[in-house]
């Protein structure tokens, strides 16, 4: 069942907007973390019997190379250019990436450079507004969902080292579920292998969909994206996610001291070592800019919201009045379903504007238009027949 539906019936049944926040996100804390918990009981009722200390640290070491893999190679360096490294290791940090099982490095960037130029709007492939287990993992199972490779990342097709790791991706994943099987035999392949697998790809989902939901927003962006420490942690800095909205291509998600970020602290080593240049970063004046424009921008649209709230309210009243008159005045009960389709049009928007997820300015007002309107279609529809009977 598609979470929407659930948010939808949530917000039908009358709950207050606090309330129906915490249930929203009750339900998808239940959805991310009963799988993780899951993983971690089976790992301590296995410990020592199908569960042994060199598992343990081959899954450790396998999901710390693929989760680098993809954070410093597929994302920051490939999709957003935010280093330059020569050919040798950007060989290696794709072929880690490759391991991940997340795809291709190809498909990876030009389905994450979609995200960005559409996030959280029509044309994004992942995103929470169009339910939770969609922006998860529902996404996956539409192959709308992963753009033409030559029209979001066509730079891509002329570079020997993506090419050459694209074409050879299988063979990776293949060899990082061979090499565990190696090191620890059947338990090495189901725990640093496939558990590891499951383990990887939740923790990269969990980015598209935890941290367009919860956690705090430091910078005003288009999207409703933030930074969410426990995702920072799981994946080694990538939860710093409205950071890296606000600046796509900085290379260090992490723009405080205290945000913690591993993916920063390999660029940055290497930078040191000589290994990559054209590192690209945000200056502390234009990070200062943006703060304060969100909290410009973050009081604009709660006011919004909650003028929407009373205008719809007084709408719906004002148009159940119209129709009333009209059906009293007439007699003709075939308007009781002109008038539920003009209701049912404002809780819609009633539903929306209410929502736990943010709600661009831009759709805010759009909903202002539309509540406009259908109070100009009741009252030329309640004047009609006013002209009728008279």
């Amino acid at each position: 069942m598609d979470d929407s539906f659930v948010l939808g019936r949530l917000t039908s049944m009358q709950y207050s907007p606090r309330t129906l926040d915490i249930l929203y996100k009750s339900s998808i804390i239940t959805l991310v973390g009963v799988p993780l918990v899951g993983v971690l009981t089976a790992m301590i009722l296995a410990w020592k019997r199908i569960f042994f200390p060199m598992d343990l640290a081959v899954l450790l070491a396998f999901h710390t190379v693929a989760c680098m893999g993809i954070t410093v190679g597929y994302h920051r360096m490939l999709t957003h250019q935010g280093f330059v490294a020569p050919a040798w290791l950007r060989l290696i940090i794709l072929i880690c990436g490759a391991m991940a099982f997340e795809g291709t490095p190809a498909q990876w960037a030009a389905t994450h450079i979609k995200h960005h130029a559409h996030s959280d709007e029509e044309g994004d492939p992942h995103s929470p507004l169009e339910g939770f287990w969609h922006a998860h993992i529902g996404w996956l199972f539409a192959r709308t969902n992963f753009p033409e490779v030559r029209k979001y990342a066509p730079q891509l097709l002329d570079d020997p080292v993506v090419l050459f790791v694209t074409r050879t991706t299988f063979l990776w994943m293949g060899l990082s579920l061979f090499i565990p099987y190696l090191v620890g035999g059947w338990t090495g392949f189901v725990w640093a292998g496939l558990v590891r697998v499951f383990l990887t790809t939740h923790v990269t989902w969990a980015v598209n969909s935890v941290c367009h939901t919860f956690g705090k927003r430091e910078f005003e962006t288009t999207d409703a994206s933030r930074n969410h420490w426990l995702i920072r942690l799981l994946a080694y800095g990538e939860g710093w996610h409205n950071n890296h909205h606000a600046f796509p291509r900085n290379a260090f998600h992490g723009m405080r001291w205290w945000q913690l970020d591993l993916c920063d602290l390999f660029i940055r080593i290497c930078e040191l070592l000589g290994l990559v240049t054209q590192v690209q970063r945000v200056s502390p004046e234009a990070a200062n800019e943006q703060r304060v424009r969100a909290l410009r921008v973050s009081g604009k649209v709660d006011l919004l919201r909650m003028q929407l709230q009373h205008a719809a309210e007084a709408a719906q009243a004002e148009v159940e009045r119209l129709f009333q008159q009209s059906i009293a005045a007439t007699g003709d009960s075939s308007l009781q379903v002109r008038m539920g389709e003009y209701i049912a049009r404002i809780a819609d928007i009633r539903r929306s504007v209410s929502s736990p997820l943010r709600v661009k300015h831009s759709r805010l007002e759009g909903y202002a238009s539309q509540i406009q309107i259908v109070l100009e279609q009741a009252r030329a529809m309640a004047q009609r027949t006013a002209s009728a009977v008279g």
